[in-house]
């Protein structure tokens, strides 16, 4: 049996109200075999236990391991080539993006994770980005391992579509208005995985057997409203529901999907999600930047929870998520990085930081989040959406030992009023270079920066190995691809006459 004191200047147990939370000053945490035995006064339990280690000091806080509740994949984007545009070109040119080995990438970023405080993670893994020539089920276990050899908590969840690939439209609608040679290409492209509904719920119902263990979750995911048939919602919303599983979704991205259901439906995609029967507690929503005031309502209704993604919103043009009425009508609402952090680097307490600023609008007693919200929505919202929520998000007795040290040394020079809530220290100045030490189920993942399962040094030499080899034809041939369709993707877009109507905030006025 092994045990350990997690000792800091002030341990943050839990949030308790939007200005409040539960923190025991000069405190600690004493866990057994990944268990929290007890939690109270350092001196007390020092005394009380004795326990295989003392970690922390009178220089750290202590708080529950943090949850990135949105997540794609290690390398972004940005760095693999794609600069930040409008989601819906973004998307094709990703298609120019050199393959990554999944294991490797899956590793790396895990490893900034865990540096910046994150213990849980939802990670959501398109089908269409996975290594071809390789089982669905093996393709999917690479990411799983990953996970796994690095310690982290993971809820994980292939997304698949099965229309709308290229455009908001029937794919060969809009293939029709290409040359024919460019059609044909792109065709090749989007069908170079071929999956049929029933070998993608086989393949989550086999890592729903194969792969759900204590520190992994298995989900399932439709992509998004628009990029799912009523069939295959349907079919997965039921799978989900058979499995008592989570499902997770993008929704209410980009204003175009938002006009999609109006074109299609009469009603925005979040309320054809509800006439399907597909939202619930078992729901997350990730985005929702363009959920109407009805949406909302259902949302609150239903239960459905919502994951907000501050800066990959604001890096694609897709605009600013409600939050301030989502929350004010008691949503659950959890915090993503969705791999696009403001500086590309998984820092979710910068997150939290922007999470917060963006979301203050103007004038004396109008709505702004407070930091309680912000670390509320980080710990038990992302325990909730994550299905861990029995497991960790908060520090008390019976729950397992997710715990991170934060080094305040760098955060309190030259100097900082000792009256300054915690919480608001945390959220306004905290970063992921002042994470010290990271434990998931009592096992130290990071131990004074350093790792303690593996050596970083090399698993980045390793990566940067398998990155280093010339692109192959077919990554040259689909980079072609991705510029020769681009303006064709961009014209389509551009005819659509974007949609006004009132705003959640008001940041400014024109007169």
């Amino acid at each position: 049996m092994s045990s350990s004191i997690i000792r800091g200047s002030h341990v943050v147990t839990k949030i308790t109200g939007p200005s409040t939370a539960e923190v025991i000053e000069d405190g600690a945490v004493f866990q057994r075999d990944g268990e929290i035995v007890e939690i109270g006064p350092y001196d007390e339990l020092s005394r009380k236990h004795h326990a295989d280690e003392t970690i922390g000091s009178s220089d750290h806080v202590v708080i529950p391991g943090l949850v990135n509740a949105h997540h794609h994949v290690g390398l972004t984007p940005f760095q693999l080539g794609a600069l930040d545009a409008p989601l819906e070109t973004w998307i094709i040119a990703r298609w120019a993006m050199r393959d990554v080995d999944p294991y490797l990438d899956t590793l790396y970023c895990a490893m900034q994770m865990i540096e910046s405080g994150i213990t849980t993670v939802q990670h959501n893994h398109m089908v269409s980005r996975l290594p071809l020539g390789v089982g669905l089920f093996d393709a999917a276990s690479q990411i799983v391992d990953a996970y796994e050899e690095s310690g982290m908590r993971v809820a994980f969840s292939l997304s698949d579509r099965d229309q709308n690939h290229l455009v908001y439209d029937d794919d060969e609608r809009f293939l029709a208005t290409l040359p024919s040679g460019l059609a044909a290409d792109a065709r090749m492209q989007i069908n170079a995985r071929p999956i049929t509904l029933e070998d993608y719920l086989t393949a989550n119902a086999d890592l729903l057997d194969r792969k759900n263990t204590d520190r992994t979750r298995i989900l399932i995911s439709p992509h998004n409203g628009h990029g799912g048939s009523d069939e295959m919602l349907r079919a997965i919303s039921d799978f989900a529901r058979r499995n008592s599983t989570g499902l997770h979704i993008h929704l209410h991205e980009a204003v175009y999907q938002k006009m999609y259901g109006a074109r299609h439906w009469n009603k925005t995609p979040l309320a054809h999600l509800e006439e399907l029967g597909v939202l619930g507690p078992e729901v997350s929503c990730a985005h929702g930047v363009w959920l109407t005031e009805s949406d909302i309502d259902i949302m609150a209704a239903t239960r459905t929870a919502l994951c907000h993604n501050p800066s990959s919103n604001l890096r694609l043009k897709s605009g600013i998520a409600p939050l301030n009425p989502l929350l004010e009508r008691g949503v659950t609402v959890a915090l993503g990085i969705d791999e696009a952090g403001i500086n590309d680097d998984n820092d979710i307490l910068q997150e939290m930081r922007l999470a917060q600023k963006i979301h203050r609008e103007p004038g004396v007693g109008a709505p702004a989040p407070t930091s309680h919200d912000i670390f509320n929505m980080t710990t038990v919202n992302g325990a909730k959406v994550t299905f861990s929520d029995k497991q960790v998000g908060t520090l008390e007795p019976g729950k397992r030992a997710d715990i991170v040290l934060i080094d305040t040394k760098r955060i309190n020079e030259p100097y900082l009023n000792p009256d300054t809530d915690i919480v608001d220290v945390l959220v306004y100045r905290g970063k992921a270079l002042d994470v010290d030490t990271v434990i998931v189920d009592g096992e130290v993942l990071l131990r004074d920066k350093v790792f303690e399962r593996f050596d970083k040094a090399d698993v980045i030499a390793r990566f940067k190995d398998s990155l280093s080899r010339p692109l192959s034809e077919r990554e040259l041939t689909r980079g072609a691809l991705s510029r020769r369709i681009l303006p064709h993707i961009q014209r389509w877009f551009e005819e659509w006459p974007l949609e006004e109507g009132q705003t959640h905030y008001t940041y400014n006025l024109a007169e």
